[in-house]
């Protein structure tokens, strides 16, 4: 650990770090996942975990599957009724979990994942009280009970997971779920996103880490949940020339932004504490293994007037009308349908594409 002195700073802080240190050391806390479940205080217990983890002292796990199962088991307790309590057991062993392990088994989850999984509970739960409020069980659902969930409630479709699955397990009669409606944003303008952009490369006030996931965003279209799962091996350095691992093959990286990118791997923040001494994660965060947040990013990136949606969208419509469609989906990680989608999107024909010279990094 470079900087030993925080250590002993949250130890001598925090009251509960010496307490669970001792009772892991004498073995009244067993050294589990599930011995540090049953701990009180939940956060000091998810940081501990996760430095133990890191150690090898404990079986790695996925941190957000855990923090989820924490989550469901308290969450649960807050369902009255057994009929629904019963349901909702059923809907997150065979649903919910599932396939946050099966996403968890591609790539590690983030916050996001976690969150909506846990909206998918809560949006569960509301339904079946609706439901009973209107005199009926979930069996007993109709297609006009559907429809008006659908058409009075401002994200409906945070429903259909619930739905789908009950259906699929006869839980509720087959019904026609309403088709989504479409909620596109506008992309910003060219102009503003290289105004934005013109900042982010010069502006030295602003965090280095933060100017570079907002350049990944304006230039390379990227979302934020995908900056958050790189590395520094995906920063590739070859004779002079600065490519980034986004897709098959790597991108090119000019200048000046290949000079902030490799600073940063050079000099990341969260480095000199235990929790990331050896950190392959560009963005490093705060906990033990795990990188910064898509949640923080969100927060930083939108308090400097980068809205990151409109913001992806803009940059895919214009890299789309540089190169082919697939082209770019290939290399920047995306689906060819996305990009297809983006090209049709943006106005752009097969015939528009500049030729560019083979090796030559060029601006998106």
């Amino acid at each position: 650990m470079p900087n030993p002195v925080r250590g002993l700073v949250w130890i001598r802080n925090n009251p509960r770090v010496p307490e669970y240190l001792r009772g892991l050391a004498d073995g009244t806390i067993p050294l589990t996942h599930e011995g540090l479940h049953e701990l009180e205080s939940w956060r000091t217990a998810a940081h501990l975990r996760d430095l133990l983890m890191d150690a090898g002292a404990l079986p790695r796990i996925d941190r957000q599957i855990m923090l989820f199962e924490r989550w469901y088991r308290q969450r649960l307790t807050q369902i009255d009724d057994p009929e629904h309590a019963q349901l909702l057991r059923q809907f997150t062993t065979w649903r919910l979990f599932p396939k946050l392990r099966a996403k968890a088994a591609r790539e590690p989850l983030t916050s996001g994942s976690r969150n909506t999984a846990a909206g998918r509970f809560n949006i569960a739960a509301v339904f079946l009280t609706w439901l009973d409020d209107r005199g009926r069980r979930l069996d007993q659902t109709t297609q006009t009970d559907v429809d008006l969930w659908h058409a009075r409630h401002r994200d409906p479709k945070r429903l259909d997971a619930f739905l789908n699955w009950a259906m699929d397990g006869r839980h509720m009669p087959r019904l026609q779920l309403p088709a989504p409606a479409r909620n596109d944003r506008a992309p910003i303008s060219q102009d503003r996103r290289l105004a934005l952009l013109r900042r982010f490369l010069t502006d030295e006030d602003i965090l280095l880490r933060t100017r570079v996931a907002a350049c990944l965003v304006l230039l390379y279209a990227q979302p934020v949940s995908r900056l958050a799962r790189l590395t520094i091996r995906d920063v590739l350095q070859h004779h002079g020339r600065v490519s980034l691992r986004l897709g098959d093959p790597p991108t090119p990286v000019p200048e000046p932004f290949a000079t902030m990118l490799t600073t940063l791997v050079a000099d990341r923040a969260n480095m000199n504490t235990a929790a990331n001494p050896d950190s392959d994660w560009l963005f490093p965060g705060g906990r033990a293994g795990q990188p910064l947040s898509p949640g923080a990013f969100l927060q930083q990136l939108r308090a400097l007037g980068l809205p990151t949606t409109q913001t992806r969208t803009a940059a895919f419509q214009q890299l789309v009308l540089q190169a082919p469609a697939p082209v770019v989906a290939q290399a920047l990680g995306y689906h060819h349908n996305t990009a297809t989608k983006h090209r049709t999107a943006a106005g752009g024909t097969w015939n528009r594409y500049p030729t560019t010279r083979e090796g030559t990094a060029r601006w998106p």
